[in-house]
């Protein structure tokens, strides 16, 4: 097995292997991971064992002595080629931690994917983390849904209803800036924070992925109530982001978004309906109301981890 660190003109190798993995990503394809190499310079790795590619991993460098699978991504870890099996998958560990170590690293953060998101169970690299006497250091709580089982109370159908009744539309909608002044104002005001995303960096991966970043509005008349933005693959419908004005929570929104993209946009084009995770501070604080209001929309608990370790070898333990 080699581990070949990552160059330009692996580009089409990675994406063919990521496109056809199984538990590929359109996050884990080069257009998406490049758009903020220049906040993490790219340290990713490709897998081959007699001239066949099984794998990738994306990462960088992490502090002084670390490295890290992605911590600019929701999540990085092994993406697998269906012909990877167990023992291949150590070997890849193995030969991954050798240059590494070889480069001074000492600790290795690793974000898996999490199981909803792959199309093929993909999770060998957890068991061997635990050989690894891995570490877990973040654990945030999200909320998936079958989008066939999303239901809302009677009293919150009927305002829904209403809402709609009265001129609130869900629309699909490229007009970025007018969603984006709200998502920032929302941000600023409960968490003094900003987007992960700046407005132009939204604006390319939506040019770069059409089928994959959409934009919905909750419009009256001209004026936005608010919006989501939507990841979307095969396997997962998700909220990256989620925003609303003043009166725009007055009209429940959010609820209407939640309940319309879920009924009539995810089901039938995804397995799952994800409304993201409801933590802060690495999962150490519970936002009580948010996780509430997925819960009313049928969504129930998933988690994301990080996990911390040194790199070392796996030992082939026989047969």
């Amino acid at each position: 097995m080699e581990a070949i660190p990552y160059t330009p003109d692996l580009k089409a190798t990675w994406d063919r292997l990521v496109d056809g993995a199984r538990n590929g990503h359109f996050q884990i394809r080069r257009d998406y991971m490049d758009y903020h190499a220049d906040r993490f310079p790219d340290r990713s790795f490709i897998f081959r064992e007699n001239d066949k590619w099984l794998g990738v991993v994306p990462g960088h460098d992490w502090g002084e002595h670390g490295w890290a699978t992605h911590r600019g991504l929701t999540f990085g870890g092994l993406v697998l080629s269906p012909e990877a099996h167990a023992h291949h998958i150590r070997g890849m560990l193995n030969c991954l931690h050798a240059d590494l170590a070889s480069r001074g690293v000492r600790t290795i953060r690793w974000r898996p994917m999490p199981w909803f998101h792959a199309r093929e169970p993909a999770q060998e690299d957890l068991y061997f983390l635990f050989r690894l006497g891995a570490r877990l250091v973040s654990r945030t709580l999200g909320n998936i849904v079958e989008p066939d089982r999303i239901r809302l109370d009677e009293k919150r159908l009927r305002s829904c209803i209403k809402s709609t009744r009265l001129g609130l539309r869900i629309e699909r909608r490229d007009d970025w800036e007018n969603f984006w002044s709200i998502l920032e104002e929302n941000l600023w005001a409960r968490h003094e924070v900003k987007p992960v995303h700046s407005l132009d960096e939204i604006r390319l991966l939506a040019s770069r992925f059409p089928d994959n970043v959409h934009l919905f509005g909750a419009i009256q008349g001209d004026e936005w109530m608010g919006g989501m933005v939507i990841y979307r693959s095969p396997e997962v419908f998700h909220i990256q982001y989620s925003a609303s004005t003043e009166e725009g929570r007055a009209r429940g929104a959010a609820t209407v978004l939640g309940y319309v993209l879920g009924r009539e946009h995810a089901l039938g084009s995804s397995r799952w309906m994800s409304y993201g995770n409801s933590c802060e501070q690495g999962g150490l604080v519970l936002n009580d109301g948010l996780v509430a209001f997925k819960e009313r929309l049928g969504g129930h608990g998933v988690v994301y981890d990080e996990y911390e370790y040194e790199p070392a070898t796996i030992p082939v333990d026989g047969t």
